[in-house]
């Protein structure tokens, strides 16, 4: 059950990343009802903010992202993969506050937890990456060299 609920989250964290919401809510309905969230539910509670964050639903998905980070600590994550979340959590907020803030329940606790990103699981990290990485436009050949510039004469 934790499996196929990892699974859905995956496929509905990818049909995000191609700003696909109604996808990602029918992977998200794949789910089962009954899943642990120490095993996988958070990853599928996670997924969940961020798809009604996606669907402009910035009420509701702040709530979620900050049910995800107050009961980060019933999982089975280590320490640093939480505080991790906890950042990721966090940066999501802001992004989708109106004032650019993040919740006071999010901020009160944002002093309170450190990690090392280094010990932090790369799939992880490759699954729910602090930055937006935004789309680059095709590479534009970079202009010539002036005149007398760039040989190897010298």
């Amino acid at each position: 059950m934790n499996a196929i609920a990892s699974r859905a989250s995956e496929a509905a964290l990818a049909a995000l990343v191609r700003s696909d919401v109604p996808r990602a809510r029918d992977e998200l309905s794949a789910v089962p009802k009954r899943v642990e969230f120490a095993e996988a539910g958070w990853k599928v509670a996670l997924v969940n903010a961020l798809t009604e964050l996606a669907a402009g639903k910035r009420k509701s998905g702040i709530n979620a992202l900050t049910k995800v980070f107050q009961r980060l600590d019933d999982t089975g994550l280590s320490a640093d993969d939480k505080g991790y979340l906890r950042l990721f959590a966090l940066y999501r907020a802001i992004e989708h506050s109106k004032d650019g803030r993040a919740p006071g329940a999010l901020r009160d606790h944002a002093e309170n937890f450190r990690f090392d990103t280094t010990l932090v699981d790369p799939l992880l990290k490759a699954m729910f990456p602090l930055k937006r990485v935004e789309k680059k436009p095709p590479d534009i050949p970079p202009p010539p060299f002036p005149a007398g510039m760039g040989s190897s004469e010298a």
